[in-house]
């Protein structure tokens, strides 16, 4: 009996052995999405100009610097007579002509958007309030902000015209929140509260205007639902998807890369989706250092979590206004997107060009070192418009995966460990009775 005890201690103590591995990430893709390094803002350009009144120019800058800040919007008043040079102008060209003051509304993503700040027969202060928080928050932004401090993460189901494919698309969303709810613990750090399901319905679209324009949703009333997931510090990672991609494939493998290791060789785009304009206020901050079990906004966990994004973003990783250029050697037999003009706080090259000025100009010859003009174009990294499942993009996610590579290989890797582990208790234990039979 004694010799059957050792025999059951040798294989407990064997079976608490780690079976992950030694060198992972201290921190899941979830804990990066609450760290702000601020290379994915918005930018408000504000414009003015030598007939707009003094006392309108100071409360323009005034009202608009105080109401953005702690917000990931920032803000430049541009005056058009003595900054016509200013790379912003060419998206006041874009518009449709506007009397000043006016504001344009830049998105990390690249899209842009003329926001009203003013109104017949209303002071210009009390517009301007209102407009700069109509950019920062609204219903669902608030719903989606309280969910995503605590919880994994959410599905957010904006819904379409048709209630069947509706309730369609939000039973599928239901069934990919349950499967990634049912493996938890099967993450490489465990989040205690499972991904959360957020619809918006029809009678909301005309009071989120700019929730859908930082999605890249031209339609005010979209026919087809559309689903994407938000995490962190309400980061929207992967593609939106729309009607018929709206699968539990889709959907579950994005989230199942919210819960994966931040190292774990996942592309380093996913690790800082493009942030929902809003505030985090101090309320939100609480609730997610409760649930992370630390401060994101430590700087040094700031500078730590730098240096892992830093690492994955290599050349594009530098800081700046969203307008900055930057000299760039590509070798000509690279398989990369080509990379000239590339914004300063850009986190990676765009695969679909938003050309703001010239959409017919001429690409460069990439075969020698280019040096770049300050502004002929203004590209954003657009991980988030890709709207059809076909190459195993970073930020398209293959219909047929169901887990990160991470979650997969750990899993390979776990297995593999307890097979040797059975053989060697097998093995000892087999000696160990044989020992003790002859005894």
């Amino acid at each position: 009996m004694a010799k059957m005890r050792i025999l059951v201690l040798i294989t407990g103590l064997l079976s608490c052995l780690p079976t992950h591995s030694a060198l992972a990430c201290r921190y899941n893709v979830r804990e990066t999405g609450f760290v702000d390094l601020g290379i994915e803002s918005y930018y408000l350009f504000g414009f003015v100009g030598a007939d707009t009144p003094a006392d309108i120019t100071s409360s323009f800058k005034e009202i608009s610097y105080a109401a953005l800040m702690d917000s990931n919007v920032k803000v430049e008043i541009i005056d058009t007579n003595d900054q016509k040079g200013h790379p912003a102008m060419k998206l006041l060209d874009s518009k449709p002509r506007q009397s000043l003051p006016c504001a344009v509304l830049l998105s990390p993503d690249g899209q842009s958007l003329a926001v009203p700040i003013t109104e017949p027969g209303k002071p210009f202060k009390d517009t301007l309030r209102a407009a700069m928080e109509k950019i920062l928050s609204s219903a669902q932004r608030k719903k989606i902000l309280q969910k995503v401090a605590k919880a994994y993460g959410i599905v957010l189901l904006i819904e379409g015209a048709k209630p069947q494919e509706n309730k369609k698309a939000k039973d599928t969303a239901a069934a990919a929140i349950e499967l990634v709810s049912s493996q938890l613990e099967m993450m490489p750090n465990p989040i205690k509260y499972p991904p959360e399901l957020v619809v918006m319905n029809s009678k909301a679209f005309s009071r989120e205007d700019i929730l859908l324009w930082s999605f890249g949703i031209e339609d005010k009333e979209p026919n087809e639902p559309y689903a994407a997931v938000l995490y962190g510090r309400a980061r929207w990672i992967g593609p939106l998807f729309k009607g018929p991609e709206i699968t539990e494939n889709n959907l579950a493998g994005v989230l199942f890369v919210v819960g994966g290791d931040c190292e774990c060789g996942i592309d380093y785009r996913w690790l800082q989706g493009t942030m929902l304009p809003a505030k985090w206020n101090k309320k939100l901050h609480k609730i997610a250092v409760d649930s992370l079990g630390f401060d994101p906004e430590s700087p040094m966990i700031k500078m730590e979590m730098s240096s892992i994004i830093g690492r994955g973003l290599g050349p594009y990783y530098y800081g700046g206004g969203p307008f900055g250029y930057q000299e760039l050697t590509v070798e000509s037999d690279s398989n990369d997107v080509e990379l000239y003009n590339v914004d300063s706080n850009a986190a990676e090259p765009n695969a679909n060009e938003l050309e703001i000025v010239d959409s017919n100009a001429a690409e460069p010859n990439i075969s020698e070192p280019k040096t770049v003009e300050p502004i002929t174009a203004i590209e954003r990294l657009a991980p988030n418009q890709v709207t059809t499942i076909a190459a195993p993009e970073p930020n398209t996610v293959q219909p047929s995966a169901s887990k990160p590579a991470k979650v997969q290989s750990t899993l390979r890797y776990t297995i593999l460990v307890l097979v040797i582990l059975t053989a060697l208790v097998i093995i000892f234990g087999t000696a160990i009775l044989v020992r003790a039979n002859r005894k």
